[in-house]
Formats: C-alpha cells, structure tokens, sequence
C-alpha cells in the first residue's frame, strides 16, 4: 500500500432505504391529489351557492311585484342552460331553449358561463311541490299554504355520470347538498 492512500469506506443507500423513501412519496403524492381534488370540486359548487342565492333573491323580488313566484321549468326540472351539465361550462344566454324567456324574466343572471344546470319551478298556495327524487327526503309539505318555488343545480364536475345536486326552496334558508364531489 502506498503512503497517503487510505481506503475510504463509501456507503450508498441500499435498496430498502430507497424503496421506502418512494413509497412515503407515493403516499403523500396521493394525499395532496385527493386533498386537491375535493378542494377543486368544492369550490366548483361555490358557483351554485352563488346562482342559488340569486334566484331565491329574484323570485322573492317577483313574489313581492306579483303575489306569486315565477315557474320558470314549468313544473319540471328541466335545467337550464344545459340540460346535460358535464366537465364543460355553458353560456348562460341560450335563446334556443324552451325557459329562456323565463330565466330572462325572473332577471338571473350570471357574469358568465356556467358549470351547473338550473331549475325552478313554483306553485300557488293550496298545491303540492313537485316531487324530487333525492338521497334524503327533503320533507316538504304536501298542501302548502302559501306560493312556493324548488330551485335545483346539477353538475357533472368529472364526468363520470354520476351529478351533483344542490337544492333549496321557499321552505327553508338552507341548501341541500348531495355528491358535491362528483
């Protein structure tokens, strides 16, 4: 052996050591993707939140010129402006469509497209609300005693088929949510 030459010892990582490091990785990689997704789905149904509060907000209008509230899909939920919301947003002015006049009657109007379909439809005192198949039963009551309206939004954030939905009516103040991830 020479003089100033030493054997140096070098250590590298072994093969565990770097598949566990790839697999905490892959781990967190796949937190913060999830984490990311629910916060991206649940700030597309701010945009319903939004419309939703219009709606109610101009139909009260409405009922205070008219002494009753606009039907705008004419007793169905029929949405507006596209009756097949997906992984796309519409323009909300769709002149073609058969509520149209309506929409631009009630006076809603968003600052531009939209990622949900809406509908409204509204009834005198005295009639039933129409029914709507949801998870949870929305409990309204059969014979009302005064004018009523159902607002309903629905969206297809994914594409997978399966839609979110947002209601709330003249009952109550809340909004029910059901799939807001989809």
């Amino acid at each position: 052996m020479r003089k100033g030459l030493s054997k140096t010892s070098e250590r590298g990582f072994t093969l565990i050591e770097m598949l566990t490091v790839v697999a905490i990785v892959g781990v967190l990689a796949t937190l913060a993707v999830y984490g990311v997704q629910k916060y991206v789905f649940a700030s597309k149904s701010s945009e319903a939140m939004t419309m939703i509060t219009s709606i109610k907000a101009n139909q009260e209008a409405f009922k205070d010129e008219t002494f009753a509230y606009l039907n705008v899909s004419l007793g169905s939920f029929r949405l507006y402006p596209s009756q097949a919301p997906g992984r796309f947003k519409s323009a909300w002015s769709q002149p073609t469509h058969p509520d149209f006049a309506r929409w631009q009657q009630l006076g809603v109007d968003p600052n531009g497209p939209v990622a949900f379909g809406y509908a409204v439809t509204a009834g005198a005192a005295g009639t039933s609300p129409t029914t709507l198949t949801t998870e949870e039963p929305l409990n309204y009551p059969v014979a009302t005693t005064e004018p009523w309206y159902i607002v309903v939004a629905r969206a297809d954030h994914n594409g997978d088929g399966v839609r979110s939905l947002l209601v709330s009516s003249s009952f109550t103040r809340e909004v029910y949510v059901e799939k807001e991830d989809e």
